[in-house]
């Protein structure tokens, strides 16, 4: 991937040998044509960013296969291939490089949460989004001179932007992935795999908040305490180079059971510019992370680059989503599940956020949160949710969200918890093996592997049928 401006170095090189024969100006003036020339070719080739000396330095890891749900993308050309070793088909997928701006070099392995057609269906579904999650050349802008406009004006074309967006009513439910992942299961609905969920839990539900500005942070004890007046503790993504932190806060927030995240470097929406920028910023990341005692991450702005987060000191990430059309980097995995993203369990949230809600849409009741929350349910999926203290800093707003806790309380045997246990618990689950016993009668199936007694095998097509709504 790149490119060669032999026209320009061939011409500079012919000025060079002719430039003590020809009269001064001449030659100032070639040399102008030659950074104009230089200039135009960074704009005509956005992704010459990709040769960064930083980039070039970060060493090549090698992938060994470990699992039958197995999928490696490499950055090559975009040539699909199948490998079999003995009794374990793997699959692979190549990355265009001309289509891939924001990749490095490297292997990516993936699994997903179940085996087989329904594994590839997943993979290409993320595929099709890791090919997308890129900022349009407004956005950049945007972000280049967001320092200096005006926080009611970026609101103003926020809400703008959002409002010019065309969706359907159901804009929030993975319509396009849910489809194909039916058609999927049914050409082998019997198949045994393992339950998402530990110790019979039909569904797992996670509250995670966002913490974007200093005012947000003076919000941050009233959100805990109400969450923890029905029962519930969340998880706290603070940004470690745009406020100050409070570190007596998040203290009392760990000792009180919450969890204690780090959300990017300075929240202005170039962590992912350069591989230079993300280097730079990664080291305190990562030294944050230590400071903090934390173990989860997520970008701000929901922006993503799964290779390059690799450098990251997390267990898990939580930047990826099952369906969002209202992102600067839209559009979504499809999956409600986790997954393995290289070393970090990758934690989609799939509620729609806050203030796509309440400030885009002018939603005054929970009822969307409430019919997303049903049809997680109904796949056995996962309701992870992202609101901010920054935008429930109203009565009203407040009330929505109190009423849809209230409404979660009333889920029936749903597992409340953490982000780092519901990723510790997949580390778990992604380590154990469905082992078939034949027989001339009948074939059973049994899990193996450490904590298999909170595991549970069911088929594929009683993972997706109605539930009762406790």
């Amino acid at each position: 991937m790149g490119f060669t401006a032999h026209g320009v170095h061939s011409a500079w090189g012919s000025q060079r040998m002719l430039a003590p024969t020809l009269p001064l100006a001449t030659v100032n003036s070639r040399r102008g044509q030659k950074r104009e020339s230089n200039r135009q070719t960074k704009i005509e080739f956005p992704d010459v960013r990709n040769y960064d000396k930083e980039a070039e330095r970060v060493p090549f890891q090698p992938f060994h296969p470990c699992s039958p749900r197995q999928v490696v993308l490499y950055l090559g050309h975009r040539t699909p291939s199948n490998f079999c070793s003995s009794s374990t088909c793997w699959s692979m997928t190549t990355l265009a490089p001309a289509t891939d701006t924001t990749s490095s070099l490297g292997e990516l392995p993936l699994r997903f949460a179940f085996p087989g057609k329904a594994s590839d269906l997943m993979q290409q579904h993320f595929h099709r989004d890791a090919e997308n999650a890129r900022l349009s050349w407004k956005f950049k802008m945007y972000y280049r001179f967001r320092p200096w406009i005006p926080v009611p004006v970026r609101q103003l074309l926020q809400r703008g932007r959002n409002r010019s967006i065309d969706v359907a009513n159901d804009w929030f439910l993975p319509t396009e992935f849910s489809r194909d992942f039916h058609w999927t299961t049914s050409l082998d609905p019997d198949l045994q795999v393992i339950h998402p969920w530990p110790d019979g839990h039909p569904m797992a539900t996670c509250l995670t908040h966002d913490v974007e500005t200093q005012t947000g942070v003076g919000l941050v004890d009233r959100l805990a305490t109400l969450e923890e007046s029905l029962g519930f503790r969340s998880a706290w993504n603070f940004v470690p180079h745009k406020y100050k932190l409070d570190h007596g806060l998040i203290s009392d927030l760990q000792d009180r059971g919450h969890e204690i995240c780090i959300h990017g470097y300075n929240h202005d929406g170039r962590l992912f510019e350069s591989r230079r920028t993300f280097n730079h910023r990664m080291r305190h990341i990562n030294a944050a992370m230590r400071n903090l005692r934390s173990r989860g991450f997520r970008a701000p702005m929901v922006h993503r680059n799964l290779r390059w987060m690799q450098a990251l000191d997390a267990d898990y990430d939580a930047s990826c989503f099952d369906v969002d059309p209202f992102q600067a980097m839209s559009g979504g995995i499809g999956s409600m599940w986790p997954f393995i993203a290289g070393k970090l369990v990758e934690l989609p949230y799939t509620m729609p956020q806050d203030h796509t809600l309440l400030v885009t849409l002018g939603e005054t009741t929970p009822r969307i949160w409430i019919e997303k929350l049903a049809y997680l349910r109904q796949h056995s999926a996962m309701a992870l949710m992202i609101t901010h203290p920054d935008y429930l800093d109203t009565p009203a707003a407040l009330k929505v969200y109190d009423e849809f806790l209230k409404h979660l309380c009333e889920q029936s045997n749903a597992w409340f918890a953490l982000p780092q246990e519901i990723a510790h618990w997949w580390r778990i689950r992604d380590a154990m093996e469905v082992q078939v016993h034949e027989s001339t009668s009948i074939n059973t199936s049994t899990i193996t592997g450490d904590h298999a007694e909170r595991a549970r095998l069911t088929s594929m097509s009683s993972l997706f049928t109605t539930n009762e709504m406790g």
